[in-house]
């Protein structure tokens, strides 16, 4: 394993610097998280890697985090992250948001990843992939042009390394990059191109051992953990709900509020479908849904997937407001 980094590397910015006290720059040291394991943190620093145990004085801290320590690897603080993806990852700088152009495309989940990561204050970039095999990628990539004017949208075909020329800009050295798309979207793909070795002989450098944190050969970092991959996994919980919010809204019209729509006397999506105002094989769906993502004990959400569902939720209800007026 590569010891042997220096800060630039490791994702440094004049924002950190700027926290440093005189102590810091003539004693102490600068680290950043690599890896979290359930009781301590893999740290890596300009003089290499060590352990910190976690202790219950210390702060919450996740990957890309950067903190100071003594001379003998005391922790001492943590350095205020420039965006947060609470208790998940730190200090990212650009999130790559991911999106196949097939009939995987939805706007709506890419609107809710944007939301994200603007509530994390890190940059966003949408990367349309699989253009190769639309028909209408200019229109599609029109519609998410429209969600802010000032957001820079991608094309590109994952596979082909000239397509994906246009990130080059967003892939300096030292700066933190994560993806978020859902299954299918095209980021295993896109990694592995953006990986592949340059004509100058650079290949990826993983920070540690978990390679939570790999240096690409642009020299830009990637920051891929399990917290961050969950968040893709929230992709059925949000898409799945959305499509289904005329039964939610109308559900609250029924007459018991535990109503399990299975004939309970003054169930609304009961009378519904009686009515032919709902398709039976759609409650099916939706009820398949609801029962794979009950609030029963024995199913808990996992702290991504619950911000994602009460985003779902948070958008039926507005539109039922806005329908209203």
């Amino acid at each position: 394993m590569d010891s042997t980094f220096t800060l630039l590397d490791l994702g440094w910015q004049a924002y950190f610097q700027q926290q440093l006290s005189l102590d810091d720059l003539e004693s102490n040291r600068i680290a950043r998280i690599c890896s979290q394991k359930d009781s301590s943190y893999e740290l890596v620093s300009e003089f290499g890697f060590f352990t910190l145990e976690n202790h219950s004085d210390m702060p919450s801290m996740a990957v890309g985090d950067w903190v100071i320590t003594d001379t003998e690897q005391n922790f001492l603080r943590l350095l205020e992250p420039s965006s947060i993806f609470e208790n998940i990852a730190s200090n990212i700088d650009t999130v790559f948001l991911i999106c196949a152009l097939n009939q995987d495309f939805n706007l709506a989940l890419i609107k809710r990843y944007l939301e994200l990561t603007h509530e994390a204050q890190a940059d966003a970039v949408v990367i349309l992939t699989k253009a190769d095999t639309c028909n209408d990628a200019a229109e599609k990539r029109a519609q998410v042009e429209k969600l802010d004017p000032l957001l820079i949208v991608e094309t590109v075909n994952a596979l082909d390394a000239d397509s994906l020329r246009c990130l080059s800009p967003l892939l300096k050295k030292g700066k933190t990059i994560a993806l978020l798309g859902a299954v299918g979207s095209g980021k295993s793909a896109l990694i592995n191109t953006l990986m592949q070795t340059t004509a100058e002989g650079k290949a990826q450098r993983n920070i540690g051992d978990s390679g939570a944190l790999k240096i690409m050969p642009s020299g830009a970092i990637l920051l891929d953990t399990a917290g961050m991959r969950e968040l893709q996994l929230a992709e059925f919980d949000s898409s799945a709900i959305a499509n289904f919010a005329d039964i939610i809204a109308l559900e609250k019209e029924c007459r018991f509020s535990d109503c399990h729509h299975q004939g309970e006397p003054g169930c609304a999506i009961k009378g519904a479908v009686k009515a032919n105002r709902l398709d039976e094989q759609r409650v099916a769906d939706f009820m398949l849904l609801r029962n794979e993502d009950s609030d029963d004990d024995q199913v808990t959400r996992s702290k991504p997937q619950e911000k994602f569902y009460r985003s779902a939720q948070s958008d039926i209800r507005a539109r039922k407001h806005s329908s209203a007026e």
